[in-house]
């Protein structure tokens, strides 16, 4: 088996509800975002950016035909503490079906291969216990939004990033400003090298796919301590069993205990980047992934309806 797998913890992760609820901390301890609340924008000529080295957006595409293409991200007055929020909007680009996005990173445009253009991650050492963001939502023809973050450390004997924790979800219902707060779903007692925020007006934006006019509003993001007490998310009756696993060609096929009517199957590399996202109903998924890299991956299975988690683990494609 490869190097890879011996670095690696194969683990049954914890089963974490990811609804749009506060969690039940006594007390909490704040870490700094910087320009958390988006009220600092800086004005690059055809665009405006939020401040700071810690945000970017793909805006700066505007850049290569500016009499054509808008940003898909601006500041908006309509915001939930402060003066402005990010409003991201999903647009058409060069023919396609672009989600705008706001991230921790850089995005540098790549105009051979559109996905390689954003780098996620900013230096980050720390382990908090949840991610919290204020949010306002307008979808378009049953489209979803994406809002989650994840910390990873660079793996020196891999020379990739092993994901350390992550707190996601997927909203669908129009909402003026709400509060989410999700507990991070941690993976490994090792400390974090960087963190990555990323909020998508289309979830599928990874595809190209959504729909245009999709719109979200970003406001307030926090990482916090919880100082006592301790975050108490629903525990999943939902379990899932992967077969074969390790696989060498072919099919897997995810089984679960109960069958569920909303499922949302989504499947990450080691280094936390989303690979693979389908819906599906009922109480097995059959994945192909003969083409698919040698490598051990990480698969979270999802309510579409409440953003809850509903099963999650491992497998490895040999």
């Amino acid at each position: 088996m490869k190097n890879v797998y011996i670095f690696t913890i194969l683990v049954i992760l914890s089963i974490l509800s990811m609804t749009t609820i506060s969690a039940q901390c006594d007390s909490e301890e704040p870490i700094a975002v910087d320009n958390a609340g988006m009220e600092n924008w800086v004005d690059e000529g055809n665009y405006e950016d939020p401040a700071g080295d810690f945000w970017d957006t793909a805006n700066r595409t505007v850049d290569l035909l500016p009499l054509i293409l808008n940003p898909n991200v601006t500041k908006s007055t309509d915001a939930h503490t402060g003066t402005y929020s990010a409003k991201l909007t999903t647009s058409n680009w060069f023919g396609l079906t672009s989600s705008a996005t706001v991230f921790s990173g850089v995005f540098e445009p790549n105009q051979a291969n559109p996905q390689e253009s954003v780098k996620f991650g900013k230096p980050f050492t720390l382990r908090p216990d949840n991610f919290r963001v204020w949010y306002k939502y307008e979808p378009v023809n049953g489209d979803s939004a994406e809002l989650y973050t994840y910390l990873t450390k660079w793996n020196t004997t891999t020379n990739m990033k092993d994901t350390i924790a992550e707190a996601y979800a997927v909203v669908y219902d129009p909402t003026d400003w709400v509060e989410l707060d999700i507990p991070f779903d941690y993976w490994s007692s090792l400390d974090p090298d960087s963190i990555s925020i990323v909020f998508a007006s289309s979830a599928a934006g990874d595809f190209f796919e959504g729909q245009v006019g999709n719109t979200l509003y970003i406001d307030d993001v926090e990482l916090y301590y919880c100082l006592t007490g301790i975050s108490q998310p629903l525990m999943s009756e939902i379990s899932a069993v992967v077969s074969p696993n390790p696989s060498i060609t072919g099919s897997i096929r995810f089984d679960l205990n109960k069958e569920v009517q909303n499922g949302l199957l989504r499947v990450f590399s080691l280094d936390g980047k989303a690979i693979f996202s389908q819906s599906f109903s009922g109480n097995s998924y059959d994945l192909n992934i003969d083409n698919w890299t040698s490598a051990m991956y990480r698969y979270v299975i999802y309510d579409e309806k409440t953003t809850s988690a509903l099963a999650t683990g491992s497998f490895i494609k040999e």
